[in-house]
């Protein structure tokens, strides 16, 4: 065997390594095609397959099925490191979430508001107040709608489509405004934008930027009571038993903030012009709070606040403010809904406390002191007006302790059934009135 020189082996099925000495010392990688067994290199040769590589093939598949093994274990580390992360992350959301609705989310100075001293605003409200600037041009005039003792008022239209109001206080160059803390401010800010009421406007936030105070509320097209009261065009709309739907959900609102808030929130500013409507004529008592956020150390205002022909006559001598100031406010709206004109004259006779009525109002029918621009109620109605008048007359009494709280008046104007007329409604006079509001208070 020592003497071949020619060989093959080929498709014997061998198995083994392939010898490298002797004849085998020249042999070629033809010899042992088709022996798959046989693994051993021959001068450079791999394993016998039956292209001759079979052996660098096996070994170069076993590498690659490595390299695949290191890859997956590595791709399922990081995909399980994501998903821990990911619900750590979402259990630590769901956390922050609920503590947030606590309490009003506060945004304090960032990057995007450089000029913002501070910032509250509701947890749910979906703009910011970059937004607000944006859209009323930094508040340019075009966009002002109304000029109050606080400052003005700004009409928003966002870019996803809501309208929102904005009133601008200028605490530094205004006198109409006084010096305020704020961080009492604040605190009376955090109590506010969390009242709801279906007759109370809500109050969406505020900011303070370079010496001015702003406030956002949300915004109603159809405008003020006053709007629509004196208005040419409007006034049919204000029917008898709208107006006495108005009145009633703003006794309601008033009794709201005075019996269910805590502390108690006395408005201090109740006229027709902060009662806004909705499509539907439900009323909005609006700037809630704000004559309360301007004087937040006392009860005793050292600063006038609120509206000529609305204020309690016991302001001017003892400058403290309660509850029942709001009721006076709010028998003067009444009183001003059912004439049809603020009732300004008759106030000054019902100031003479000794006599109740001038000599002049004495004989003065209820029918002549009716708006005139409708006609005179009949029926239900008729008892709801004679009610509603005889309930404004008491809460416009001169001493504070004799006029009856809110709570009491809405829940008259909210009976089922109306009380019936003491004699034919062309017949009742002011001073009949007089006596059936001290019956209702139970005087």
């Amino acid at each position: 065997m020592d003497r071949l020189t020619i060989y093959d082996f080929s498709y014997n099925n061998l198995t083994g390594p392939i010898p490298t000495c002797g004849i085998f010392r020249n042999a070629t990688a033809d010899a042992f095609v088709g022996n798959y067994g046989m693994w051993r290199d021959a001068k450079g040769m791999v394993a016998c397959d039956s292209s001759g590589g079979n052996s660098k093939r096996n070994s170069d598949n076993s590498k690659r099925k490595n390299d695949i093994n290191s890859v997956v274990v590595v791709i399922i580390s990081f995909f399980g490191f994501y998903v821990v992360e990911t619900i750590i992350g979402f259990f630590i959301f769901l956390l922050l979430r609920k503590r947030s609705k606590l309490r009003p989310q506060e945004i304090k100075t960032s990057q995007n508001f450089e000029n913002f001293e501070s910032m509250i605003l509701q947890e749910e409200v979906k703009f910011t107040f970059g937004e607000v600037v944006k859209a009323v041009d930094d508040f340019h005039d075009k966009h002002c709608i109304g000029i109050g003792g606080f400052g003005r008022v700004y009409k928003a239209e966002l870019e996803s489509g809501q309208v929102v109001a904005v009133k601008r206080l200028n605490t530094e160059d205004s006198n109409d405004i006084p010096v305020i803390n704020l961080r009492s401010f604040e605190n009376e800010i955090r109590t506010l934008i969390n009242i709801r009421h279906r007759n109370i406007i809500r109050l969406y936030g505020f900011c303070s930027r370079r010496g001015c105070i702003f406030l956002l509320y949300e915004y109603f097209e159809r405008g003020s009571l006053g709007k629509s009261l004196y208005g040419v065009e409007r006034v049919t709309e204000l029917g008898w038993a709208t107006r006495v739907k108005i009145l009633k959900g703003l006794a309601h609102a008033l009794s709201y903030l005075h019996n269910d808030c805590s502390p108690p929130i006395v408005h201090r500013d109740v006229t027709v012009n902060n009662v806004l409507l909705d499509q539907d004529f439900e009323p909005r008592l609006s700037d809630f709070g704000t004559a309360r956020l301007l004087s937040t150390n006392s009860s005793n205002w050292t600063h006038i606040v609120g509206s000529f022909g609305y204020m309690a006559p016991e302001l001017a001598l003892t400058m403290r403010v309660t509850d029942k100031y709001d009721v006076y406010s709010f028998g003067v709206v009444a009183l001003e809904v059912m004439m049809g004109k603020h009732p300004g004259d008759m106030l000054e006779s019902l100031l003479l406390e000794s006599s109740r009525l001038s000599q002049d109002n004495v004989g003065l029918l209820l029918k002549d002191v009716l708006d005139q621009r409708l006609e005179p109620p009949t029926y239900e109605l008729a008892k709801a007006v004679v009610l509603v008048m005889s309930l404004a007359l008491a809460c416009t009494r001169t001493h504070p302790r004799s006029r009856p709280p809110m709570c009491f008046v809405a829940q008259k104007l909210s009976a089922q059934a109306m009380p019936c007329l003491p004699e034919p409604f062309d017949f009742l006079s002011i001073n009949k009135l007089m006596g059936l509001g001290l019956q209702a208070n139970g005087s």
